[in-house]
């Protein structure tokens, strides 16, 4: 059955077809080809090599796209059946593995033929292989797909992918479970797999008994002889806690920081159920807030989406001879965390320097990283995860588009736990220290800032920051940016090149002016030691007043300052009547800062700072 995705894909064909218009359709899982030709079969065939390398996709076979001078347009050539013998030869006569194996791919690759306006096209439908059997090759080359072509794989990332399945050749997932029988599993869920699998083309016979099932089950490694894997248990147990314990269960709980408030829930299931009960115990428990905008439209902390991958992320990539379960914590206003038995390879993690010379904490995204690509391969199935690595970008792409604080993780001897703050990456803070800064970058830039400037540098400043306290962020670099701001902000050396940088990832850090955002060095300088003993919110007035005044000549009002001193002090919370308060705290030390000589006032009752002050034994 065609899915519906398909449909509008050919829905849109033919409206560009009858009505001589063009819409952009080929992507990164739609390529079109007129196969009328011995050339077009070659290229053919390099596509479905790059669509079992990457992420899969359909072929639309009798189709062409035409470049002539009055404008791009769509052309219906048809599909020939006579050469319906090559597109079967597809699945097991051209493609092969890394160690020269001629492969059998017809659970990977299907084809059929359809009508399509006057005449007939031919769709080839390819799945992406698992972890475990990338890369093939088709003439001696690796191809992958990225956006719209089909690019030869670098020597470097076909090492790492060889490297990554001789990690994996005993895979953990399959180790058999003392004392299992097959009774012990469910055909209701064995049915439920047979089923999905069905969705698309391939075709597998529901069955009737456990023991009918036995080829199927070995054939998914589902079992092992008579013997039933992890996998197995994990997806199709009719009580898989009863043998895997803490490996199938997850801990929530929701924590206030009051006992009376606390509520916590263990989940014990297979691993499908797990990901939809904890994603509804999350879902339930994080805050819906409502929007001024779009009429008051309800606006939840995080998105919907990014919750329920960053659940079934952890539960597919965790370590399942751990015997401990996976923990998640929802605290409002604050963060959800999700604490994983593991720990990530060396070669996704870059480590460089210490607290006190610039610390590098990035991690790599996009690498082959799961312990257990047979079950990311089910869960793909189920559609309860995407590609390898898209974990990482589903955050970087949700922290970008300012819908959450940039997430971190902290990593220790066989625990990964990745913190997802509530918030927005550009939030009033990072607004404060680009408009301190901003005569400064603009001055480099020689343009004025957008909004992929400032997410751009937030998420670099903020990354540096999280890195200083041993915490790990995602590596943003020009191969997953969605802006195009790195080369921008690079030109103009607001940000560079660290030489931490290898070939799998560039690093970038701040220019050291932008990260200038404590002067109490250079305030003691200007007003004399005498400083030290000044109250700690005159100190804060002083450092932003400094900021302003030498990196933006700008005069900052009382009220304008207000805000960051209260962040600084109380986190980003406001209490009304606090707020108040600290308000007058801060005019009343401008104004002494003011008669001391230390602040210039201007008619506007905005301040800057006096450079030229003559630093006196007077103390604030």
């Amino acid at each position: 059955m065609r899915s519906k995705y398909l449909s509008d894909i050919l829905t849109k064909i033919e409206y560009c077809i009858t009505t001589k218009q063009f819409q952009e359709l080929e992507t990164d899982k739609i390529e079109l080809k007129d196969l009328s030709s011995g050339s077009n079969w070659e290229s053919l065939r390099q596509t479905i090599c790059a669509f079992l390398n990457s992420d899969g996709g359909y072929v639309i076979c009798g189709i062409r796209e035409e470049n002539p001078k009055q404008g791009r347009k769509y052309l219906f050539t048809g599909f020939n059946n006579n050469d319906e013998d090559k597109l079967l030869e597809l699945q097991n006569k051209y493609f092969y593995s890394d160690k020269n194996i001629l492969e059998n791919l017809e659970n990977y690759i299907h084809s059929y033929i359809e009508p399509f306006m006057s005449g007939n096209i031919a769709i080839v439908w390819v799945e992406a292989l698992p972890q475990d059997k990338k890369f093939v090759k088709y003439k001696n080359t690796y191809f992958e797909r990225m956006l719209t072509q089909d690019k030869k794989i670098s020597a470097s990332k076909i090492q790492q992918q060889r490297e990554y399945k001789a990690e994996i050749e005993y895979a953990r997932e399959l180790v058999a479970i003392s004392g299992a029988v097959l009774d012990d599993l469910s055909l209701d869920k064995i049915n439920n797999y047979v089923t999905l699998l069905n969705r698309e083309i391939r075709k597998e016979t529901l069955k009737a008994s456990i023991e009918s099932a036995q080829t199927f089950l070995a054939k998914q490694y589902f079992i092992q002889g008579e013997q039933i894997t992890t996998l197995g248990m994990l997806v199709c147990g009719e009580d898989p806690f009863r043998f895997l314990a803490n490996r199938a269960a997850v801990d929530c709980y929701y924590d206030t920081s009051s006992d009376v408030s606390r509520d916590r829930k263990l989940f014990a299931n297979d691993v499908l159920h797990l990901m939809d009960e904890s994603f509804r115990y999350v879902w339930g428990h994080i805050k819906v807030g409502r929007s001024v905008r779009d009429g008051g439209r309800e606006m939840p902390e995080y998105p919907e989406d990014l919750i329920r991958e960053i659940i079934n992320n952890a539960l597919a990539h965790r370590d399942y001879t751990i015997d401990k379960p996976v923990t998640i914590k929802v605290e409002p206003n604050r963060f959800v965390e999700i604490k994983n038995p593991g720990s990530f390879k060396e070669k996704i993690k870059i480590l460089y320097g210490s607290e006190s010379n610039e610390p590098i904490r990035r991690l790599i995204s996009g690498m082959p990283e799961s312990k257990n690509p047979k079950l990311a391969f089910v869960l793909k199935v189920f559609d309860k995860i995407e590609s390898q690595g898209r974990g990482m970008a589903a955050l970087m792409n949700a922290t970008l588009a300012n819908l959450i604080d940039l997430p971190y993780y902290e990593l220790g001897p066989d625990t990964i736990r990745l913190i997802v703050p509530t918030g927005q990456l550009v939030d009033e803070a990072i607004e404060t220290w680009l408009r301190g800064f901003e005569q400064y970058i603009t001055n480099n830039l020689l343009d004025k800032l957008t909004d992929d400037h400032k997410a751009v540098l937030a998420y670099f400043y903020k990354s540096e920051l999280l890195n200083r306290q041993n915490r790990y962020t995602i590596l943003l670099s020009e191969g997953n940016n969605h802006f195009g701001a790195i080369n921008e902000l690079e030109r103009a050396k607001l940000i560079v090149k660290h030489p931490a940088s290898t070939e799998f990832g560039t690093i970038y850090v701040l220019d050291r002016v932008l990260m200038k955002t404590d002067f109490r060095q250079e305030l003691v300088e200007l007003l004399g030691r005498d400083y030290i003993e000044y109250h700690h919110i005159a100190k804060g007035i002083l450092n932003m007043v400094y900021l302003f005044s030498k990196y933006n000549h700008k005069a900052l009002k009382a009220s304008d300052i207000t805000p960051q001193i209260y962040r600084n002090e109380y986190g980003k919370q406001v209490v009304g009547r606090q707020y108040e308060t600290l308000g007058r705290q801060v005019r009343k030390h401008c104004n002494l800062l003011e008669q001391r000589g230390i602040l210039i006032k201007n008619e506007k009752g905005a301040y800057t700072l006096n450079f030229d002050f003559q630093a006196s034994a007077q103390l604030i």
